[in-house]
């Protein structure tokens, strides 16, 4: 019996194998020996997408070379192939993925490796009822939650909508970004404008959203507001009182009508509590950092990379 462990990347790999209790590194996998695995077991990975969609020119010569007579691009169905530089880790991928009688799927915990996974197994022809699935799903590559992981792997079967959810999604992504991108440079370029005009379904409003950031930024002109306060002094001392829930005024005049519906005025005046609330809270100490937590944090302190932070721990 041959388990054969699917990761995303080199680098998550290397933690799996890293919290294992022997492994031998060899060209594109590593061969594994522990008490969880007492079968035959490989790690092997990915570089994240090593299957991806085809170009148009795959499907029809009209959509080898740019024309808007060409459009839309919209093949009957959708073909994956392997990038030419990643050819030789998908053939010692698929050769393990193919012998192995229980694949593990390993990458990242999300849709998205998801479809990494499952588009490398059914382009390497590995997929089959007699072949068992099962799922690692953690979100940190510590030792200690790796091995909890695989001693409490989930079925793999359970996950595979994710993956049709996120391959439907690289359609959709695809259809808009090959043609978008078409339709607008060629009328752009008919315009005067040069270069390539990339267009993508989240790309592109999002990068609108940050055109609409820098125009507010730009154009922003100071505006006088006005907010209400007050100095409270009671018998044992005194302190400030804010309006709750806050509320800005854009002329004295209204912040004065406001203050006068309420019954009261500006400047010194008697006043009741009618009401003192208080409340005990109490406040837990926060977890202690996972690696990609810490990883986050020390970026956001320091600016150090992730690599930079897992070197220093």
């Amino acid at each position: 019996m041959t388990t054969v462990i699917l990761a995303e990347k080199p680098s998550q790999a290397a933690s799996y194998a890293g919290a294992l209790k022997h492994s031998v590194k060899k060209d594109g996998f590593f061969e594994i020996q522990d008490p969880i695995f007492p079968d035959e077991t490989f790690i092997t990975f990915g570089f994240g997408h090593l299957v991806e969609l085809a170009e148009p020119g795959h499907y029809d010569e009209k959509w080898k070379n740019w024309a808007l007579d060409a459009l839309p691009i919209f093949p009957q169905q959708y073909d994956f192939q392997v990038a030419a530089d990643k050819k030789k880790q998908f053939k010692i991928v698929s050769g393990l993925l193919k012998k192995s009688d229980t694949i593990i799927i390993a990458t990242d915990s999300d849709r998205e490796g998801e479809n990494i996974a499952w588009s490398i197994i059914h382009e390497s022809g590995a997929f089959s009822t007699k072949k068992t699935y099962k799922r690692l799903w953690i979100n940190s590559l510590e030792k200690d939650v790796i091995r909890s992981g695989f001693q409490n792997l989930k079925p793999g079967m359970d996950y595979y909508p994710f993956y049709q959810e996120a391959q439907t999604r690289q359609i959709a992504d695809w259809l808009i970004g090959m043609n978008g991108s078409m339709l607008y440079t060629l009328n752009l370029r008919s315009k005067g404008a040069n270069g390539t005009f990339s267009l993508g379904r989240v790309q592109t409003p999002t990068l609108y959203m940050i055109y609409q950031r820098q125009q507010m930024i730009e154009h922003f002109k100071k505006e006088p507001f006005y907010e209400i306060e007050s100095l409270i002094k009671a018998t044992n001392g005194s302190f400030k009182a804010l309006l709750s829930p806050s509320q800005r005024f854009s002329t004295k005049e209204e912040l004065l009508s406001f203050v006068s519906s309420k019954g009261a005025a500006i400047g010194t005046q008697p006043g009741t509590i009618k009401d003192l609330q208080t409340k005990m809270k109490k406040t837990n100490s926060p977890n202690l950092f996972s690696l990609s937590s810490l990883q986050s944090k020390i970026n956001q302190l320091y600016k150090a990379t992730a690599s930079q932070t897992l070197k220093a721990m």
